[in-house]
C-alpha cells in the first residue's frame, strides 16, 4: 500500500479507540477497513499471527462498545483444522426482550481472514472482507443502541478460515446444532464484500426466497433507506460460496449480502483506498434496519424454502428448454456406400422425472432439422443428393447421475420415436417413412443447478424408405444440446 494510504490509516487511528464514539459511522468504517487491510497485517491469512492481530482489533472494538460474548465470558470460539487449534471465530450476542421471541436468533456475520502473502505481494483484502467485518461491527453498534426495541436476539459473528473452505462458519453451525440452538436460528446473514456499492450499482441480496415475503421484507423504501438493491431468490453459483452455506445446508433461511465482484477480487490491488466508504455507510444503515425488522417481525420469518444448491434433495420433476446442433448420416447395410453428414439444428423441451439423486427417466420433445448427403439410388455415378428432414423426435431414456447435483455427470440409454412430415424425395413419391424409431444412448455434465450439456446418439431400427424395391437405409443422428432447467 502506498505511503498516502499508510498516512491515512495512521491519521484515522490517531484518536484511538477511546474516541470511536466521537467519530461518525463512516469514519469508524474507514478506520476499521484501513486497520484490517493494512500492510502490517500481511493479508490476515487464517491461522497466522497477523490474523490474530486482526482478531484482537475486532475484540477491542466489540468490548469498547459493550457487546456481550455468546459463551463463557469470551468472544473467542477456537477450533482446530488438521489437529492444529490455531483458528478462532468471534461470537457475541445482543439479547432480545420479548419473553417468547428472545430465545430465537438472527445471525449476522462476516469473515475477517484473507489470503495472506503470495509471491511476495500482500493481499490486503479490503473489500474481501474487511468491508464486511467493518459493516457487521457497526451494525452491532446500531443494534446495541436500540437493544430495548429488539424482540429476537441477534448473534454477531466474525468468522475465521472462510477463504480456506468456510471452516469458521461450519464450526459455528455444527456447534449450535450440537447444543440444540440451530433450530432457533431464523435467519443467517453473511456480509461478504460490500465495499464497492458505487461500482456494483446495487446491493445484492441472494436468498430472499428463503424469507417469508422476502421482496417485501427487504424493501429499502419501507425501511426508510435510499439504497438500490437487487433481489435474487436463491444462491445458485457453483463457483462461489460464502458463510451462509453451512447454515443453509442444515435448512436455515439465509441471506448472502454483497456489492458483487467489481473490486479486485483475490488480487493484491484490493486496498483500503479503493473502498466506497459513502456506499459502505449506506449499506451498514440498511443492514442494521433490515436486521431490526427480522428480529422484530411477529409472524413467520422464513418461507421454508432452501436454494437448490444447498440441498441434496432433488425435485420429483425438472422441466427445461434446450437448443443444439446435430449431425445425421445414412447407412446402407446392403450396399457398398454410406451417406455423408451435414450440420443441422434442433430445439425443444426437456423433462426429467427423478426417482432419487441417482436414477431418473429423461425425455425430450425436440424439433430437429437434419441434412445428409447420399448417392442417387438409380444412378450411383450421379452427384450425391441432399436429404433434408424435419421431424419431431421424442427420446425416452433412463439416466444415471454420478456426483454432486451442481456438477454431476450422467449417462443415458433408451429408445426414441420420430415423426417426419415432409416425406417427398427426389423420386417424386412419398417414399420416406413418417414414423421412425430406434435406440439411443448419451452422456453429459450438469453445469450448476440449471444448466446441462449433453451428447446423444440415435440409431434408427426401422429403415428409412417405405417404397418397394428401394434399398434399406437407416438414419443415424448425433447431437449436442445445451439445456436450461427452469423448474
Amino acid at each position: 500500500m502506498k505511503r498516502l494510504t499508510l498516512f491515512l490509516a495512521v491519521a484515522l487511528m490517531a484518536g484511538g479507540i477511546s474516541t470511536a464514539q466521537a467519530q461518525t459511522q463512516q469514519e469508524r468504517l474507514m478506520r476499521h477497513v484501513y486497520t484490517l487491510a493494512s500492510d502490517s497485517l500481511q493479508g490476515r491469512k487464517a491461522g497466522s499471527s497477523d490474523a490474530a492481530k486482526a482478531r484482537a482489533y475486532i475484540e477491542r472494538e466489540w468490548k469498547a462498545m459493550g457487546l456481550k460474548p455468546l459463551w463463557d465470558g469470551s468472544y473467542r470460539m477456537a477450533f482446530a483444522l488438521a489437529d492444529e487449534e490455531k483458528y478462532c471465530n468471534l461470537v457475541a450476542i445482543i439479547e432480545g426482550n420479548d419473553p417468547k421471541l428472545k430465545s430465537e436468533y438472527i445471525v449476522i456475520g462476516g469473515h475477517y481472514d484473507h489470503l495472506g502473502v503470495k509471491r511476495g505481494e500482500v493481499y490486503n483484502g479490503a473489500d474481501d472482507n474487511a468491508s464486511g467485518t467493518a459493516c457487521v461491527t457497526e451494525v452491532a453498534r446500531q443494534l446495541l443502541a436500540r437493544q430495548k426495541e429488539l424482540k429476537r436476539s441477534v448473534i454477531i459473528c466474525a468468522f475465521d478460515a472462510e477463504e480456506m473452505g468456510l471452516f469458521g462458519s461450519s464450526h459455528l453451525a455444527n456447534t449450535m446444532a450440537e447444543l440444540n440452538m440451530l433450530g432457533r436460528v431464523k435467519v443467517m446473514i453473511s456480509v461478504d464484500m460490500v465495499g464497492w456499492l458505487k461500482e456494483g450499482k446495487s446491493l445484492k441480496l441472494e436468498g430472499t426466497g428463503t424469507l417469508a415475503g422476502g421482496s417485501v421484507m427487504t424493501d429499502p423504501k419501507t425501511l426508510g433507506i435510499d439504497i438500490p438493491i437487487h433481489n435474487k431468490r436463491f444462491e445458485n453459483s457453483i463457483f462461489t460460496a460464502t458463510d451462509t452455506e453451512p447454515f443453509a445446508k442444515r435448512g436455515v433461511a439465509t441471506l448472502a449480502v454483497t456489492t458483487g465482484l467489481k473490486s479486485p477480487y483475490h488480487k493484491p490491488q484490493d486496498d483500503a483506498n479503493l473502498i466506497d466508504y459513502e456506499g459502505l455507510d449506506l449499506v451498514t444503515d440498511y443492514m442494521a434496519a433490515l436486521t431490526m425488522r427480522l428480529a422484530n417481525h411477529e409472524g413467520s420469518v422464513t418461507s421454508g424454502k432452501v436454494a437448490p444448491k444447498h440441498t441434496n434433495k432433488v425435485k420429483p420433476v425438472n422441466l427445461g428448454i434446450g437448443i443444439g446442433y446435430n449431425s445425421a448420416w445414412l447407412g446402407f447395410p446392403d450396399a457398398a456406400f454410406t451417406g455423408k453428414s451435414r450440420m443441422g439444428g434442433q430445439a425443444g423441451l426437456a423433462m426429467q422425472c427423478n426417482f432419487n439423486n441417482t436414477w431418473a427417466l429423461h425425455t425430450n420433445v425436440v424439433y430437429t432439422y437434419t441434412r445428409t448427403l447420399y448417392p442417387d439410388v438409380n444412378n450411383l455415378f450421379n452427384v450425391s443428393r441432399e436429404l433434408n428432414q424435419q421431424t419431431v423426435t421424442v427420446p425416452v431414456m433412463v439416466r444415471l447421475n454420478v456426483g454432486d447435483r451442481s456438477s454431476s455427470v450422467h449417462i443415458s440409454a433408451g429408445g426414441y420415436y420420430s415423426y417426419q412430415w415432409n416425406r417427398k424425395s427426389f423420386l417424386g413419391e412419398e417414399t420416406y417413412r413418417s414414423h421412425q424409431w430406434g435406440l439411443g444412448w448419451g452422456f453429459g455434465v450438469r453445469l450448476g443447478y440449471n444448466w446441462d450439456l449433453s451428447f446423444m446418439a440415435l440409431y434408427q431400427v426401422n429403415h428409412l424408405f417405405g417404397g418397394a424395391g428401394l434399398p434399406k437405409a437407416y438414419k443415424n443422428l448425433s447431437s449436442c444440446t445445451l439445456t436450461y432447467y427452469f423448474l
